[in-house]
């Protein structure tokens, strides 16, 4: 009895929690968050409110571990893309998701959006409110 005991606590085994660390969060004063990327060990994440229903509090998100400098690479990514303003979007490979950044130009203003989806199910396709290279700059934890 006491060997049944023993071998039931030993399938028992304390996980260690890692707290999430928030990089940059945009939206409106007061209001529920537009999109945030937080940081959970190596892997990004990104959660942002699908404008593909705006009336619905619907929320999409991707992740992915810095693995050779991706979310370094992706902040220049789209800066590069503030600068070049290109005409087609720019879609992107992650491990577990497609995203595709889409820049448009309107009033003299340049911005980008994300569109993205699991590889799983690319119909799933969510899209974030287009940010201005001063959100990006502050999603990113470049600004404060």
């Amino acid at each position: 009895m006491l060997v049944v005991t023993a071998t039931s606590f030993a399938q028992l085994k304390k996980v260690e929690t890692v707290k999430s660390e928030e990089i940059g969060k945009v939206g409106p004063f007061g209001m529920p968050k537009t999109i945030d990327c937080t940081k959970m060990g190596n892997k990004y994440t990104f959660e942002y409110k699908d404008m593909q229903f705006p009336d619905m509090n619907d929320y999409k998100k991707f992740s992915f571990e810095d693995v050779e400098n991706t979310f370094e690479d992706l902040y220049k990514t789209i800066m590069d893309g503030f600068e070049t303003m290109p005409k087609e979007d720019i879609t992107l490979e992650l491990p577990n998701y497609i995203i595709s950044l889409k820049f448009t130009k309107a009033i003299g203003m340049t911005s980008v959006a994300f569109f993205s989806a699991p590889k799983t199910n690319t119909s799933l396709i969510g899209y974030s409110s287009p940010l201005t290279k001063k959100q990006v700059e502050k999603l990113f934890g470049k600004k404060k």
